[in-house]
């Protein structure tokens, strides 16, 4: 089964055998994850579309894959030629799925999908909404583990331990705070899906995903006990002694239903997250004990970063700022020489920040698109859509590494040649709404999406516009996004505090032409008092020059030439020591201080 039209008929034929009419694909895994293993790409082997972002939807008849606009460009080439229709979210007169379906089938049809890849929360959703047309949904087998002939299977990746010196809690502590929480909340038991949460919680790490240091696994914590749900075969003798001399219970992975059935009384209440425990595993729950939804105790837990954790990153910002300076300077001149791509730009990422100590991976693919290839948000280069760096043009480059002491997430617009008035009009607005947010404070108890009139207002003011987030939460030698805080217009009730890390990243997209992003990742730390309460501000960690050949200053007022100026120093003073006579004085010429024309 080569070809993407043959695998849709052998899932039509299932599908057919199970009496299912429509069968959904959401492209996760058992724990909700945002990057997957191998084995869970089904989105992508049945349908050609490899995003991170979508869901798959196939009846008898038709089939189609809705995204957003991230992924427009992407998708549309990735499906042609597949009988897959191309569905635009976001955009007007697009339906949704469940609409699309309701026109589709007839009342009382079936809708299936994998039980152990749905969270309890999108089953309820999903359920409710199909139930609007007349439409049952089932929480059927993983169909496509019936036609994946050569299906991966589970990764095995060893699990190590992540050193108190980084992760600055012991297990102890954590586990002793999270139980303290249960007890306040009046639960029995937390039960863990999200691989972040118990990567952090227990002061572990493996490389299950790859960009993710994360290993698969589940967690149940009670007040008095702790079990571990991962493959032993993962654990060394002397860690797996460890964690059992701790009072860690250790349980197979694929034993998770077992462990709460012969671990859980009828009375007893058990906490879970629906957003990230699948709809197989939540139905265990409900039938054996008194299920509590609630975002799990750990993600705010693991939100806000220790000092340890805090200092950490502020190293990881150094040697990654170094990283990026030598590539800067290698991307100039070998760009001179007219030797690149955007494939051999995004290869010499790591090679450069593999020098560094403590380098783990990238924390993503990184994201290189050159002239018209930087509009597309989300863009993946590969051997047969890159563009070779022939000339002048914007290159827009999104990547991050991985660190023992933590996790970036940098993107910076580089000027390859002569810059035209438009695109300098352009940077210098991104940096201006990049600067707002930067500057900002604001009182307790404030929540991202307030915050996202700082970053867009003055780009509102000229009619422009960006179709994605201004923040993401970042992990600490974890995931690269992270919540449960955003800046972004999505209404997310979670609010920002000291310790907690965001991406600032502001945006412009010019279709058929470029893209301008600059992102840099910041921390919630500054407290002040005044007459009407506490207030906070940000902190910028990230180190690397922005682009002089794009900045306006007529376009800036005082304060923000005054920030630009000010992180430019900063950048030059933290990081100079580390570079070569000729990394130095180009960093110098990168970092000289603006001054208004003429002044």
């Amino acid at each position: 089964m080569s070809s993407i039209p043959e695998r849709l008929t052998a899932l039509r034929k299932e599908m057919a055998t199970g009496q299912i009419d429509a069968y959904l694909i959401f492209g996760t895994d058992p724990h909700m994850s945002e990057y997957v293993a191998e084995r869970w790409r089904d989105r992508a082997w049945i349908s050609g579309f490899t995003g991170s972002a979508g869901t798959f939807v196939c009846t008898s008849e038709k089939a189609g894959l809705w995204t957003d606009s991230r992924y427009y460009v992407q998708a549309a080439g990735e499906l042609e030629g597949s009988g897959i229709t191309l569905f635009r979210q976001g955009e007007a007169h697009v339906p949704g799925i469940c609409e699309w379906l309701g026109q589709e089938l007839p009342q009382e049809a079936v809708v299936g999908a994998d039980g152990w890849t749905i969270s309890a929360e999108l089953y309820r959703s999903f359920q409710q909404q199909l139930g609007v047309y007349g439409l049952e949904l089932h929480a059927s087998e993983d169909l496509i583990d019936r036609i994946w002939d050569e299906r991966p299977g589970l990764p095995g990746e060893d699990i190590y331990q992540h050193d108190l010196r980084y992760a600055g809690r012991s297990r102890q502590e954590k586990l002793e705070q999270l139980q303290q929480h249960l007890q306040e909340l009046k639960a029995d038991y937390q039960l863990l899906s999200a691989l972040s949460d118990i990567a952090w919680l227990f002061n572990l790490r493996g490389g299950d995903i790859k960009y993710n240091p994360l290993f698969l696994s589940y967690a149940l914590i009670g007040k008095e006990g702790v079990h571990l749900c991962v493959d032993r075969g993962k654990l060394s003798e002397e860690l797996s002694s460890l964690l059992e001399e701790e009072g860690i219970k250790i349980a197979p992975y694929q034993k998770v239903e077992e462990l709460i059935q012969s671990t859980i009384r009828p009375d007893e209440r058990v906490l879970y997250d629906p957003s990230t425990v699948s709809y197989a595993l939540a139905e265990q729950v409900r039938w054996y004990a008194r299920p509590v939804e609630k975002n799990d105790i750990t993600t705010e837990m693991k939100a806000i970063k220790s000092s340890v954790e805090i200092e950490g990153i502020r190293n990881a910002m150094v040697k990654d700022g170094v990283a990026m300076v030598q590539f800067l300077y290698w991307l100039r001149h070998s760009w001179e020489r007219g030797r690149l791509n955007e494939v051999s730009v995004g290869d010499a990422l790591p090679q450069f920040r593999s020098r560094q100590p403590g380098f783990m991976g990238e924390s993503f693919h990184p994201i290189v698109g050159f002239r018209d290839h930087g509009a597309v948000i989300h863009y993946s280069a590969n051997a047969s859509t890159a563009y070779e760096l022939d000339g002048d043009g914007l290159l827009l480059i999104d990547s991050g590494a991985h660190y023992l002491d933590g996790t970036t997430d940098i993107t910076r617009t580089v000027c390859l040649g002569e810059a035209t008035a438009q695109q300098r009009e352009d940077y210098t607005n991104v940096l201006k709404s990049h600067i707002n947010l930067a500057m900002a404070r604001f009182p307790q108890g404030t929540r991202g999406v307030q915050l996202e009139t700082f970053a867009k207002y003055s780009m509102w003011n000229r009619g422009l516009n960006y179709a994605h987030g201004t923040g993401h939460g970042v992990g600490c030698f974890l995931n690269v996004h992270e919540g449960p805080q955003s800046i972004s217009s999505r209404l997310v009730d979670a609010v920002l505090k000291p310790g907690m890390f965001n991406s600032n990243e502001p945006g412009l997209y010019r279709e058929n032409a470029y893209g301008i992003r600059i992102e840099n990742l910041i921390l919630t730390g500054e407290q002040f008092e005044t007459p009407f309460g506490r207030f906070y501000g940000f902190e910028t960690l990230t180190l690397c020059p922005l682009e002089p050949q794009l900045i306006e200053p007529a376009l800036l007022n005082a304060e923000q030439l005054q920030w630009v100026n000010d992180y430019h120093h900063k950048v030059y003073t933290l990081l100079s020591p580390e570079l070569k006579a000729e990394e130095r004085r180009w960093l110098e010429q990168q970092t000289a201080v603006i001054s208004y024309a003429g002044s």
